[in-house]
């Protein structure tokens, strides 16, 4: 959305003692005089994933009229806090902008932030003209940073790039953000359990829709869940049935070292057609996760909306588990 003039907000200066990627340290002092875009994000949110190649896009195509663009990475979970996670996940996505590390949400606070991912157009007086939180708004957020950088002279600019769909117009209300640690979740069959205790759980079967079942060994803490006995076959499990178009785990494994977690779609392999990015599909046809380094994991990536039961079968301890996320859009 675009900033009232009578409420325009300075943006926040970037305190000592952060850590930098990608660059050295930047300062909204020095920056004074162009105009600055920045995006608080966080590696394991999907929304943010699904925005970071439109705000690459824009750093490469308006860099040279002037325009600055500044990653914050806000983290939501203690794992991503870890600078090694951070910088492999810049180096994934293909980062090239700066980014400053967030971990004690000082700037989150500055701007007054509550959602992933939310981007911020400041002007060449430092004040917030312009900010826009979630997916989505790519023309209407381009067309700020093109008047921004009008604003200081800036001609010949390229044209801005139509407005492209995520999607082919098919959307249905899919199953809710579903987290598993205690502090915003909530496990169908773990009644009156400890929390931070390994507890032995029985699934009798019977599942309600958008509610999470486990059996074994789980020990259910804050931020997660995580397996905790290693067994000779992956016979343990989380169990959910959902309904969506893609769906999506945050989880990873005990110093990160790779273990493979069997996924099955109501009671059989996931069909070719329905397997996420991070599936792998053995020469049996059988399908696995092979789980290492804390992010999020994508496992149903379908054409079609659908309900079905997914399961998670492990047999190694440590694989921790944090948040399901879905799309309710045909990609």
């Amino acid at each position: 959305m675009r900033m009232s003039t009578l409420r325009k907000k300075t943006a926040p200066e970037f305190p000592d003692g952060l850590t930098w990627m990608n660059s050295g340290v930047r300062t909204m002092a020095a920056l004074r005089g162009k105009p600055v875009l920045v995006d608080l994000w966080t590696y394991s949110c999907v929304n943010c994933v699904r925005s970071v190649p439109r705000i690459q896009m824009w750093h490469e195509k308006y860099k040279k009229a002037g325009l600055t663009v500044i990653g914050i990475h806000s983290p939501e979970f203690d794992f991503e806090k870890d600078e090694k996670n951070v910088a492999r996940a810049i180096s994934a996505l293909g980062i090239t902008y700066p980014v400053v590390l967030d971990p004690e949400f000082i700037m989150w606070e500055g701007y007054s932030n509550k959602y992933w991912p939310h981007t911020f157009l400041i002007d060449h007086h430092g004040a917030i003209v312009y900010d826009h939180a979630g997916e989505g708004a790519a023309s209407e957020t381009e067309q700020a940073i093109v008047s921004a950088l009008q604003a200081v002279g800036a001609t010949k600019l390229p044209p801005i790039a139509p407005e492209v769909s995520l999607h082919d117009g098919s959307c249905y209300r899919p199953t809710p953000e579903l987290y598993l640690g205690y502090l915003r979740g909530s496990i169908g069959n773990a009644v009156n359990v400890l929390p931070e205790t390994e507890e032995a759980l029985t699934d009798s079967g019977k599942h309600e829709d958008d509610i999470p079942y486990l059996h074994g060994h789980w020990r259910i803490s804050g931020e997660y869940i995580e397996h905790t006995r290693s067994l000779p076959v992956a016979s343990e499990y989380i169990a959910l049935k959902y309904h969506a178009f893609s769906v999506n785990l945050v989880l990873g494994a005990l110093d990160d070292r790779e273990v493979v977690v069997d996924v099955t779609l109501d009671g059989a392999p996931i069909p070719a057609n329905m397997a996420g990015k991070d599936v792998v599909i053995d020469r049996s046809g059988n399908t696995h996760l092979h789980v290492s380094v804390h992010r999020m994991y994508n496992i149903i990536h379908a054409d079609n909306y659908h309900n079905a039961a997914l399961k998670l079968l492990v047999k190694n301890a440590g694989v921790k588990c944090y948040v399901f996320t879905f799309g309710g859009c045909k990609a």
